[in-house]
C-alpha cells in the first residue's frame, strides 16, 4: 500500500455524505409512499449487518483492497476476474450517479444546455479531484460535510418555521400494509445506499487507525440512517407521499415552496449548489475505488493519463446508459438491484468470508 493515511473522522465524513449522495435528492424508497421513513430505517439496520461483513473481510487482510483479498481468498484467476468485475461496476455506478446530477442540472437551471456540455464540465472536475489523491480528498470532504450539516439544518428549521409540515400527510402508518415496505427494502432500500458501502472496503486500508474501521463505520451509518430518515419525514410531511411519487426531484420541489416574508424564497439555487457537492463526493469515491482497483489489480501506478481514461469511460457511459432519464430510472430501481446489486453488494461478500473461514479453520488441519 502506498504511504497515504486518512483518519477516523476523515473517514466518517466521507461515508455519511456518500450515503446522502443522490438518496437526498431522489429520496430512494418513495413508493412506499408514507411509510419510506420506515423503509429507511429498516435499510439502516440491515446495513450494519452488511457493514460487519465487510469490516470481518478487512480485518483478515487489513493491508489490502477488495480486489487484493479476492484474489487471496478465490486464486489468481477466478478472484483476478471478480476483481476486474467490480472494477467496472465501480465504473457504472459512478456513471449512473454522474447521469443522476446531469439530469438534475438541465431539469432545474441549465434547461437550454447540452447534457454533453454539462457531463464535459463536471467530468474534469472530477479527473481534477481524483489526480489531487485521496488524501487531499478526504480533506475537502470535512469541509463540505460542514456545509451541508449546516445548510440541511437550516433548512429543515425554515421547513418547521415556516408553517410548511402537516405530520398528517405522515398518516396512516403502514395504511397499506407490510407489502409495500418490504418491496422497497429488498434489494434497493438495503443495497442503496448502505450495500454501496462495500466501496469503502477499497479505502479503509488507507485508515491510519485500522481498529477505528468498525466503530466509526457504524457510527457513520447510524448518523446517514437517522438523518435519511428524517429527511423523509420532512419531503413527506411538505409535499405529501402522492407529490412525493410523483416528483423526479422531490427535495428540489419542497425548496422551492419556502418564502418567508417575501424576503427568503428561491432557494433552489441554493439546494442544487448542496446537491452538487454531494454528487461530486459520491461520484469521487466511485471514481477513486475504479482507480485503486485498477492499480492493484494490473500492479500499476496510476498515471494522469490513466485516470482522463477512466473518466472518459464514465462521462461516456453516463451519456450512453439509457435513451431517457424515465428509462434510466428504471433500470436503476428494477434491473441493477437484481442483476447487480444482490450479487456484488451481499452475495459474493458473504461467499468471500465463508470461504476465508473455511479456509483458516482448515489450514491448521492440513498443516
Amino acid at each position: 500500500m502506498p504511504k497515504i493515511k486518512i483518519d477516523g473522522f476523515q473517514l466518517f465524513c466521507m461515508m455519511v455524505i456518500f450515503m446522502f449522495g443522490s438518496n437526498l435528492l431522489l429520496d430512494i424508497g418513495k413508493s412506499a409512499k408514507q411509510d419510506v421513513w420506515i423503509v429507511n430505517l429498516l435499510s439502516t439496520l440491515f446495513g450494519c449487518l452488511l457493514y460487519f461483513v465487510y469490516t470481518s473481510l478487512f480485518k483478515k487482510y487489513p493491508d489490502l483492497p477488495m480486489t487484493g483479498y479476492l484474489r487471496k481468498i478465490w486464486g489468481k484467476y477466478i478472484g483476478g476476474a471478480f476483481s476486474f468485475c467490480y472494477i467496472i461496476y465501480f465504473i457504472y455506478l459512478a456513471s449512473r450517479v454522474l447521469r443522476d446530477f446531469e439530469e438534475l442540472l438541465i431539469s432545474s437551471t441549465y434547461r437550454r444546455t447540452s447534457i454533453i456540455t454539462l457531463g464535459i464540465c463536471m467530468i474534469l472536475v472530477l479527473i481534477y479531484g481524483v489526480h489531487l489523491g485521496v488524501e487531499a480528498f478526504a480533506r475537502v470532504a470535512c469541509l463540505c460535510f460542514a456545509i451541508i450539516i449546516i445548510s440541511l439544518l437550516i433548512l429543515n428549521i425554515m421547513f418547521v418555521l415556516g408553517g410548511y409540515t402537516r405530520l398528517e400527510n405522515l398518516q396512516p402508518v403502514l395504511g397499506n400494509g407490510w407489502g409495500l415496505v418490504w418491496k422497497e427494502l429488498i434489494p434497493t432500500g438495503i443495497t442503496v445506499p448502505f450495500g454501496e458501502l462495500i466501496t469503502f472496503t477499497m479505502i479503509l486500508p488507507y485508515l491510519n487507525k485500522k481498529s477505528s474501521a468498525v466503530k466509526v463505520g457504524l457510527f457513520a451509518i447510524i448518523i446517514g440512517g437517522v438523518s435519511l430518515t428524517l429527511n423523509s419525514i420532512i419531503l413527506l410531511s411538505v409535499l405529501g407521499p402522492e407529490a412525493v411519487l410523483r416528483s423526479n426531484f422531490p427535495a428540489l420541489t419542497a425548496v422551492s415552496y419556502i418564502n418567508i416574508a417575501d424576503f427568503i424564497e428561491r432557494l433552489d439555487t441554493f439546494i442544487l449548489v448542496l446537491m452538487i457537492i454531494l454528487g461530486f463526493i459520491k461520484i469521487s469515491i466511485f471514481f477513486f475505488c475504479a482507480i485503486i482497483g485498477a492499480a492493484d489489480l494490473f500492479q500499476m501506478k496510476p498515471s494522469l493519463m490513466f485516470i482522463y481514461l477512466v473518466g472518459g469511460v464514465i462521462f461516456i457511459s453516463s451519456i450512453m446508459i439509457a435513451p431517457s432519464y424515465q428509462a434510466h430510472i428504471n433500470e436503476g430501481l428494477k434491473v441493477v438491484p437484481y442483476l447487480l446489486h444482490l450479487p456484488l453488494l451481499i452475495g459474493i461478500p458473504i461467499l468471500l468470508l465463508l470461504t476465508a473461514y473455511i479456509k483458516q479453520k482448515l489450514k491448521p488441519a492440513i498443516s
